[in-house]
């Protein structure tokens, strides 16, 4: 799949067929500061729930993507995921596409990304929880 941006006409490739739908494949996602890495996970996964309630990422409030921000651990270059961080393309920056908290249920998933729900159900969300937080 290849998207168009529509300042400066970089073609991003992506290595899936279309944009995946998050409500779907009962998942959740964000995008880092920068746009070019997605985080996805499973809306069941046990530490998601410990962390947001039994309740699927795209339904939260701007309150609650707040908490779950601030219990995810920062990038190893020092950023953060984001609910309002869009994708972005890899030449000049400019959104590709919408965020979670815009209401956007459909994802891309660029290279290098973390696929904690890769095998489906494989439950790894505690792996970004910020370790003070998975401590508490």
């Amino acid at each position: 799949m290849v998207i168009r941006c529509s300042g400066c006409g970089h073609e991003t490739s992506f290595e899936q067929p279309y944009p995946y739908h998050a409500g779907f494949g009962n998942q959740g996602f964000l995008y880092n500061v920068a746009g070019d890495r997605t985080l996805v996970w499973s809306s069941f996964d046990p530490a998601w729930e410990r962390l947001a309630g039994q309740v699927h990422p795209w339904t939260l409030s701007a309150a609650s993507w707040s908490s779950v921000e601030a219990a995810l651990a920062p990038l190893a270059d020092g950023t953060r995921w984001k609910a309002t961080n869009p994708p972005r393309c890899l030449r000049c920056r400019q959104a590709i596409g919408r965020s979670i908290a815009d209401g956007e249920i459909y994802y891309f998933e660029y290279s290098g990304s973390f696929l904690l729900d890769e095998p489906p159900g494989s439950n790894e969300f505690r792996k970004v929880i910020n370790e003070r937080v998975s401590a508490a």
